[in-house]
């Protein structure tokens, strides 16, 4: 018996089936790189909402929290706070001059949407950070006042692990994403990224300005915003195409 309606139009599990199909297309805008952003986004504001609550409720993670601090904070080296605290600079003011200077090289390209993906993510995701900070209102640990730029800044969450976060994977997908890049280049950018967020989050760790529960939700919400935008993007781009 034919799947067709009577009238020859697709029935419903065809039209199901070839939405999933479609959903799952490499080579489609609206494909498998907007379900994935999808999916990402969903699983970093879960995570970002689970220690989000946590934090709230004064949780047994508030009590691990203090404890870690106390532990860097007693086992930190003068050699260890050098090191780390030159690796803290490329979560501010690193971050912000590669915004500068990637907006000016996609705005010399004329590469509009890439550019305004670029600005909003990074820049939406400075002003989501402040908004969060605000509302959390969480006092920072007490052991790192001399690396604060701002001591009455607040703690939750990391700024630094979410501008890296945001920053770093976004250039990596440029990078990547370009045609001409080989395979090996687009996963040493990934590869990279990753390996700069981490350290940028541990230094915050090392040097007493944040709990573990900060950096964690600063990467989980700049990875959440970040996918966001992303599959914002894409769907824009979807849209350019389909009338192209």
């Amino acid at each position: 018996m034919s799947e067709d309606s009577a009238d020859g139009a697709p029935s419903w599990a065809q039209r199901a089936k070839q939405f999933i199909v479609a959903r799952f297309d490499p080579r489609s805008h609206r494909g498998l790189g907007l379900t994935t952003s999808l999916v990402v986004s969903a699983v970093a504001i879960w995570a970002f909402s689970g220690l989000l609550d946590a934090v709230l409720d004064n949780a047994l993670i508030v009590r691990l929290d203090s404890r870690a601090a106390e532990w860097f904070h007693t086992n930190a080296t003068a050699t260890g706070l050098r090191i780390f605290y030159v690796i803290t600079q490329f979560g501010s003011p690193v971050v912000d001059a590669i915004i500068v200077i990637v907006a000016i090289v996609l705005w010399r390209r004329k590469e509009t949407l890439l550019l305004w993906t670029w600005l909003a993510a990074n820049l939406g995701g400075k002003a989501i950070e402040y908004v969060l900070k605000t509302t959390v209102h969480r006092t920072r640990p007490t052991f790192g006042n001399l690396y604060l730029l701002f001591s009455h800044s607040y703690s939750f969450p990391s700024g630094h692990a979410m501008g890296a976060s945001v920053c770093y994977l976004m250039l990596a997908y440029f990078i990547g994403s370009r045609e001409n890049t080989r395979r090996s280049v687009a996963i040493a950018a990934y590869v990279s990224a990753v390996v700069l967020i981490l350290l940028v989050a541990f230094s915050r760790l090392y040097l007493g300005v944040h709990y573990p529960s900060d950096v964690l939700g600063g990467m989980a919400a700049g990875v959440g915003w970040l996918a966001v935008c992303g599959a914002t993007q894409r769907i824009i781009a979807g849209r350019r195409e389909l009338r192209a």
